[in-house]
Parts: C-alpha cells; structure tokens; sequence
C-alpha cells in the first residue's frame, strides 16, 4: 500500500492509473487523502511501513506506528553538508554542488543543504558557484529545466527563510542570470546565504530550496567538528583527493551516506545500501538491502529421526553429564 503526498496529486493520480492497469488492487494498492489519511494509514497494522519526508513528520510515523509495534524505517533528509578540501580544485566543486543544489530546485532529500568552504577560496566558490548555475540555467522563469517550489505553502516557507537571514544580518546574493521577474510564479532565483549564524532558519531547519548558505573555516578540523556537532545527516559530501584525508573524514564522522567528490550521484547506485542515521533517519532501502528490509528471516528448526538430545536430560550428575561438561567448557 502506497500513501503518495498530498502535495503532489497529479503525480499520484498518475501513479495511481499506472500502476492500476498492471497490478490488482489486492497487491498494490495507492492511497490519496490528505494529512488525516496520512495519520490513518500510518495507524494500520503492516507488517513493515516505510516513510519518506521530514524530520518532524517521521516521529508522527514512528508514534503512530509503536501503537502496533510496526517496524519502521525512515528516510528524512536533514541537513547534509558540502565539504571541500583546503586543496580541492574550487571550479570543480562549485560546478559539482552546483548541480546538486539545483536538481529540483533544491527539493530533494539528499541536495547539499550547506558548504564548509575554506576562508581563502569564498570568493572564488561564489563566482565559479554563480557561473555554473548560469551555464545550467540560463533562464529560469521559463525553463522547463528548472523546477518551480511545489506549492504556495513551500514556496512562503522558503521566502520566510531569506526573510529572517536577511533581518539577521547575513549577506544574500541572488544568481537569475537572466534578471527575470518572478512575481506571480512559484519559481524562484537561487540565492546564497554568506556568514549565517547559528540562529538562522537557513542553519536550523532542512531547507529543501535553491538556498545554499556558505559556512568558512580555516582549518579542516574546525569543519569536521562542525559537522560532528550537529545531527548526522543523510548525505555527506567530501571534495578532496588525499586518500588519507578521506579515510580520516569517514572515520571521524557519521552520516547516512557518504558521496566523495561528487553530489547525489551515491543514491542512484542501486545496489549501495541507502538510508539515514539518527535524525536523518533509520534503516536502509536499495538492492538486496531493500529486499531485506521487507523481508522477516524465519528460522526453522527440525530435530532428525536419530535424535540424542535426550543425553542432556535430567535427573543431572550423571556420567554424561560430567563429560558434557568437560567437552563443552574445557
């Protein structure tokens, strides 16, 4: 049973017909309701439910779900950091990010929610940043290529949190390479947040939109801790090409998955375990990984026609017993 979103009903319409037309409704079924039929489907007794979306919403699921005991796992998102290495070719890094970031227009669980820069290279990241989103997206207002904000709700949420960065201080720049008006669409440019705070919404929630906050730091060590100072994301992205640097990254942090020198191309591996750890999520989905999550192992046991298990029965201290012991503990 497969309970699509609320916010995308075209999509599970669609879903809905195709999937009609090859499988009875006995063995695939598709449900469409809103938040309540969420809340209802999550309270029926599977033998496994699988959910994708936000943090908050997850525990909703999870709660739901402990009234039957029904097994879970959770694929949340959060907030998945860009690193790149003080060595790393910036040019490179940018474009990569910026892909990622734009795919969807940011709406992805896995897009890079921020990046740890090194100070000397800001400068340089903003512009190459800024020409690759233009060399992507030339126009945006109008390309088909570019993803609108799925809805009015979504997109107020979004401007909210260039609303409070902007009334906090930060510095924004806008990249609309074609300086298109947005107004009366719910698309929208992609902006760069530099020096954000702590207290930001852009740093504090997932923000799931083509906004990518840019933290410096001086030494990898104070990136690293950053990122262990929060909670584990869903997918952690390295630009650095010293394998000793790479394993010392991987060591030293947690994450649901890992991608290094590139962005999102780790989830379309089909048979790489994918799924979250801690706020990010629990459990993993994909190939055999996949398989097994929706799978119970049954162990079954059958005692043979010459059986001697009867050796071991009581009354106890007889000979056998004294040899068992021996054998066994020795």
């Amino acid at each position: 049973m497969i309970k699509a979103s609320e916010f995308t009903l075209n999509t599970a319409w669609a879903l809905k017909e195709m999937l009609a037309e090859i499988f009875s409704a006995d063995h695939v079924t598709v449900v469409i309701g809103e938040s309540d039929v969420a809340v209802a489907f999550s309270e029926l007794p599977f033998d496994h439910l699988l959910f994708t979306g936000s943090t908050s919403v997850g525990r909703s699921v999870m709660r739901a779900a402990a009234k039957n005991l029904t097994p879970v796992t959770l694929e949340l998102g959060g907030k998945s950091p860009a690193l790149i290495g003080p060595d790393y070719p910036i040019k490179i890094a940018a474009e990569r990010i910026a892909f990622g970031k734009c795919l969807n227009a940011g709406q992805t669980c896995i897009a890079p929610d921020y990046v740890l820069c090194p100070q000397h290279h800001l400068n340089a990241f903003v512009n190459h940043f800024s020409s690759a989103v233009s060399r992507m997206y030339p126009t945006m207002a109008t390309n088909p290529d570019y993803s609108a904000i799925v809805n009015s709700r979504q997109f107020n949420r979004i401007c909210g949190y260039l609303d409070d960065a902007r009334s906090q201080g930060a510095q924004l720049l806008e990249i609309n390479p074609a300086e298109e008006n947005f107004s009366g669409c719910l698309k929208m440019p992609v902006w760069l947040v530099l020096n954000p705070s702590e207290t930001m919404m852009v740093m504090q929630e997932e923000i799931f939109g083509p906004i990518l906050p840019i933290i410096t730091y001086q030494k990898i060590s104070e990136a690293i801790n950053y990122i262990n100072n929060h909670p584990y994301p869903l997918a952690l992205y390295y630009f650095e090409e010293d394998r000793k640097k790479i394993k010392h990254l991987i060591n030293h942090t947690r994450s649901g998955g890992v991608c290094i020198n590139d962005t999102l191309r780790h989830v379309v591996v089909d048979d790489m375990p994918f799924g979250g750890i801690g706020q990010s999520g629990m459990g993993e989905y994909h190939g055999k990984e996949g398989f097994l999550t929706f799978s119970k192992a049954r162990s079954i046991f059958e005692t043979g026609r010459i059986n001697t298990s009867f050796l071991a029965w009581p009354p106890y201290g007889r000979s056998i017993h004294r040899w068992l012991y021996k054998f066994l503990f020795r």
